[in-house]
């Protein structure tokens, strides 16, 4: 017992170091960091599976951008498994002059066959299980937002297509309606039976045809068999155990994007930890040279600091798996209605995470200052000369990769990945720290002159690098999604012409084109209507292509679904001919494709395409490549045909075209009123949309940034620590040789002002290049200075560098000159 009491003893002794609690906190907010997205992601994948044996609204699922076969229906029926229908599809919902987009799924009246409907009577009330018969003919069952979006209450008549419903009751849940990403239409359910009655579909028509089966595991076992046997190309058959692979997909993309954003903070915080343990084993020199001198061991010394670290990673990964369990519910509360479904309690994985996070990041960063201290003779420690004259830097490089990459790997899941962030990583660090470093020397150098004599205080060169790198670092991130949120998208919104097309009209039917040019005509808006054909790519060459051709990503999803085939007569304005030549009145055969989509699939000039349309092989040569300029607001297309080359297949039309809404605010809905298939989709409330659903989702982004922050903020402290007995007697000499009080509060202030403007300047520039970077690989915009980026960067900076060095370093100001040297 006495063992134990004189090891706690000790233990609390250095605890009362300053380095201690310094490297205590670095490991508690990379706990707090990793741990708090490790619990919103598992909350995320957790509501998957539990929302699997309902997300089909069914045991299985079959789902085609085509009609579906009867023959799947009587397999179903021989086994004694209940079948169900749905059809999805959007289109517009009309109330007086309004009108909302919306997402429609027409149901079958047993629907759904698993789980159950929640509806509610009023906006404000809370969700009641329905009977699958509660859905009458004549009724819509709408999510809240259809109701907020057309200011209207439950029980209004509505339009959709060429008849009209009741808006009778609110839509709480759906079972069947999985989960969706930023989606942008409210969810409507009608009876499949009033589809025919609203015109709304026709065979050209874009819709997603679902059959749902429910029966016992053995018949649906053996129906899923006989169904995948005879699964057609354009066909998709989900299973419980399967799930849907794009929402997956998406889900995992976004997990590993949160939780390396989270890791930003825990690099930075491994060079806090590396800089309190170089100053910690400082303070430690004269207690290991006088238990070496008392016998004991290497070996003994380094398992006695390693179980001290070791319990204070314990206790940092405690508190930081509680802190972070916290915190995941202000994630929830920003990106949880993003997905939209009810998110379960987590489990206790991220917290195990979390604390292997700290025995690593103690393990890496701390663990070779220590091997360092306990090397090295008792004489050589009383002389105070240590085995360990490598560099701070170079300690936080050699000790901190591995378990940086080992982060890295746990929260990726992919080696490869893992080796290219660390690579990513490395590479950011030396162009920050090299930048750094030469701005730095060029000041220090400037000092020789009198004007710039202030400057002087900038001399620390590889101390002072550091900071400016950490703070930069963390600031970079902030001021970058900044930068995405507020300036990208409101500079691209600048870019285009004032009457640049705010409407989209899709689903114009063939036999509607004349009446709709006619309308557009008398009301004096311009606009040109394209034919759109579905078909699916099925060879090149003549040799069979699928998506399994492909690894997983952009290319194996175009091959998944069916392509947008158009036929134009001139040359569109917002492309560029760059091989090849354009249809001409006298040969419009072939094809014209845009340059992108050969590259990703592997074909161009005169390769050969055939496209599955409505189940028959049409086969062209490729005549031309283009680039296109999809941020145009102009229709385009991946493969473009000449003109009337698809006049004898199914097709429906589209344009887009600029209405001005305050001459003319009635134009659209007296038009889908007309028409009432068209489809209408407003750009400007779509932006607006996605404006709105990128600042909640950067916002909590940013949140997880900010441990970055927080984390330069402890480095700050743990350089300023590891600094003191340097500072302590560079202060007493300038007391003693006469200097002022208020010239030493002055020179601590100019120091660190500048070192925070500087890495607020550097972090403004860089986010300012990589902002103008994706600026003109996304929407071609020349470059742009954000003065005031630049300004939030470096105030920002100074501000926060200079408040918490001098509320660590003013205790020095009040000593005398004889008790600093003593110190």
């Amino acid at each position: 017992m006495s063992g134990l009491q004189t090891w706690l003893r000790q233990w609390w002794r250095r605890w009362r170091l300053a380095e201690m609690r310094l490297l205590f906190l670095a490991l508690l907010v990379s706990v707090v960091a990793v741990s708090s997205v490790g619990f919103f992601t598992d909350r995320v994948e957790r509501a998957m599976e539990n929302q699997a044996i309902q997300l089909l609204g069914g045991d299985l699922l079959i789902r085609s951008q085509r009609p579906l076969a009867d023959a799947y229906r009587a397999l179903a029926l021989e086994r004694g498994v209940e079948v169900g229908e749905a059809i999805s599809f959007r289109s517009m919902v009309l109330f007086g002059d309004a009108l909302q987009l919306a997402q429609v799924k027409a149901v079958s009246a047993n629907y759904p066959l698993q789980g159950a409907l929640e509806t509610a009577d009023q906006l404000s009330a809370v969700g009641q299980a329905t009977s699958r018969q509660a859905l009458q003919s004549g009724e819509l069952w709408a999510e809240p937002r259809l109701f907020n979006e057309l200011g209207i209450q439950p029980g209004a008549e509505v339009q959709l297509g060429a008849k009209q419903f009741k808006l009778s009751k609110v839509l709480i849940k759906d079972p069947g309606q999985g989960t969706r990403f930023f989606d942008l239409a409210p969810n409507v359910l009608m009876p499949l039976a009033d589809l025919e009655a609203t015109g709304l579909l026709s065979p050209a028509s874009r819709a997603k045809f679902i059959m749902i089966f429910s029966g016992n595991s053995r018949a649906i076992q053996d129906l899923h068999q006989l169904i995948d046997a005879r699964l057609q190309p354009t066909e998709e058959i989900l299973s419980l155990e399967e799930g849907s692979p794009t929402v997956s997909r998406s889900l995992d993309r976004a997990s590993r994007f949160l939780g390396l954003a989270a890791l930003l903070s825990v690099v930075l915080a491994g060079a806090a930890i590396a800089l309190t343990a170089s100053s910690l084993v400082k303070h430690e020199t004269r207690p290991v040279a006088v238990l070496k001198a008392l016998g004991l061991s290497r070996k003994s010394i380094l398992l006695d600091y390693l179980c001290n670290l070791w319990l204070l990673a314990l206790l940092a990964g405690v508190l930081g798996a509680l802190i972070g369990f916290g915190l995941q519910f202000v994630l929830a509360q920003y990106l949880g209605s993003l997905i939209a479904m009810v998110l379960p309690a987590p489990s206790a994985m991220p917290a195990l995470t979390g604390l292997l996070t700290a025995l690593l990041m103690v393990s890496g960063f701390a663990l070779p200052y220590l091997f360092g201290l306990v090397n090295t003779s008792p004489m050589q420690i009383l002389q105070g000369v240590m085995n360990f004259n490598v560099p701070v830097f170079g300690w936080l490089i050699v000790g901190g990769l591995p378990a940086v990459f080992l982060l890295l790997w746990i929260q990726s899941g992919d080696t490869v990945l893992a080796l290219w962030l660390l690579g990513g990583i490395l590479l950011a660090v030396c162009v920050f720290w090299l930048v750094s470093s030469l701005v730095l020397k060029g000041l220090s150098r400037l000092s020789q002159y009198p004007q710039w004599q202030y400057l002087a205080v900038l001399r620390r060169s590889q101390r002072s690098s550091l900071l400016v790198l950490v703070f930069a670092m963390g600031l970079f991130s902030l001021l970058l999604l900044t930068s995405l949120r507020t300036d990208l998208i409101s500079r691209w919104e600048a870019s285009l012409p004032a009457d640049a097309p705010n409407y989209f009209l899709i689903n114009i039917q063939a036999q509607d084109v004349s009446g709709v040019k006619a309308y557009l005509e008398a009301e004096g808006v311009e606009a040109n209507l394209y034919p759109i054909i579905r078909g699916r790519l099925v060879a090149i060459n003549d040799k069979p292509v699928s998506s399994d051709d492909y690894a997983a990503g952009r290319a194996k999803s175009l091959l998944e679904r069916e392509f947008n085939l158009s036929s134009f007569a001139e040359f569109p304005d917002s492309n560029t001919l760059l091989a090849g030549q354009w249809f001409n009145t006298q040969d419009k055969t072939g094809f014209s494709i845009e340059e992108g989509v050969g590259q990703l699939l592997g074909f161009g000039l005169g390769d050969k395409l055939t496209f599955d349309i409505a189940g028959q092989p049409y086969t062209e040569v490729i005549r031309s490549v283009r680039s296109v300029r999809w941020d145009s607001m102009q229709p385009n297309f991946f493969v473009i045909a000449g003109s009337g080359a698809f006049d004898d297949k199914p097709q429906t039309f589209m344009t887009s075209l600029y209405v001005d809404p305050v001459a003319k605010p009635l134009l659209i809905p007296s038009l889908v009123k007309q028409f009432s298939s068209i489809t209408a989709i407003d750009t400007g409330a779509m932006l607006q949309q996605i404006r709105a659903l990128m600042t909640q989702a950067t916002f909590a982004v940013q949140g997880i940034f900010a441990f970055s922050l927080f984390t330069g903020l402890i480095v700050l402290l743990a350089a300023l620590q590891s600094q003191k007995t340097e500072r302590r007697r560079e202060l007493a000499i300038m007391k003693s040789l006469g200097a002022s009080h208020q010239l030493l509060k002055q020179r601590i202030w100019i120091e660190f002002i500048l070192l925070g403007a500087l890495a607020g300047l550097l972090a403004g520039l860089f986010a300012l290049l990589s902002s103008n970077v994706l600026g003109y690989f996304l929407f071609e915009l020349a470059f742009a200075w954000n003065i005031g980026l630049l300004l939030v960067g470096m105030v920002s900076g100074a501000a926060l560098v200079s408040i918490a060095a001098y509320f660590n370093l003013r205790g020095l100001l009040n000593v005398t000159p004889i008790a600093l040297l003593e110190g």
